[in-house]
């Protein structure tokens, strides 16, 4: 890919903003190791921009190690390199230094967020900035056209954690906004962290996706 197309992928990207243990996460460089991993790879495969326009989303589950997070990174990145004039970003000149001159994009905006990351930042206290920051990604956590939400189920849970959680994925199942989850948790597990109220929305707004296999972490150690 070249020219605008390449330089409209990289901002996308950018605005994306996977983690960069993951930014090169991709379908080719997943290796399953299991049937279930393999099917797992398939459906992401699969998952195409008319499961985004129709808010459909997928909730990928399994043990720590086996995959989901690279996966739910490399459904984006096939996405966006297949159409990438169907991608888009928002710019809060707010936050960022105003440039005249910056080509700025429309359509479907991608967003990855760690759902310990995005809690902290949210929480009240700190800078004036931190405080504006805060609100612009809870923001995009509930209007962003895809959201991976990862590792949920892995904060502490408190009244104002599920408040919160509880008001993302309320809007984005109200809206019919593609959603993108990861947890190490089983239902039941995921229910007694979060609430039945936000897993019933989950469950019902994805596909559940079990990514079974051996930790790659511990084979790579």
């Amino acid at each position: 890919m070249t020219g605008d197309g390449k330089k409209r992928l990289d901002i996308c990207w950018r605005y994306f903003n996977p983690p960069p243990r993951l930014a090169k996460a991709s379908f080719d460089n997943y290796i399953p190791k299991t049937k279930a991993q393999q099917a797992a790879l398939k459906t992401c495969k699969e998952y195409g921009l008319m499961d985004i326009k129709q808010g459909k989303g997928l909730f990928l589950f399994g043990l720590f190690g086996t995959g989901k997070t690279h996966l739910a990174v490399a459904t984006v990145r096939g996405l966006m390199e297949s159409a990438p004039d169907m991608f888009g970003e928002r710019v809060n000149h707010d936050l960022e230094l105003y440039e005249p001159d910056r080509e700025t994009y429309k359509g479907y905006c991608c967003s990855f967020f760690s759902t310990v990351d995005l809690l902290d930042a949210m929480r009240p206290g700190g800078s004036e900035y931190k405080q504006r920051k805060g609100d612009w990604l809870f923001y995009r956590a509930k209007t962003d056209d895809l959201v991976v939400l990862d590792d949920i189920g892995a904060e502490r849970a408190t009244d104002w954690v599920e408040e919160r959680l509880y008001a993302i994925i309320d809007t984005r199942y109200r809206m019919q906004r593609a959603t993108i989850f990861t947890s190490n948790l089983s239902e039941k597990q995921l229910q007694d962290q979060l609430g039945g109220r936000i897993v019933s929305r989950i469950f019902e707004m994805t596909d559940q996706v079990p990514v079974i296999g051996p930790d790659y972490r511990r084979k790579m150690a």
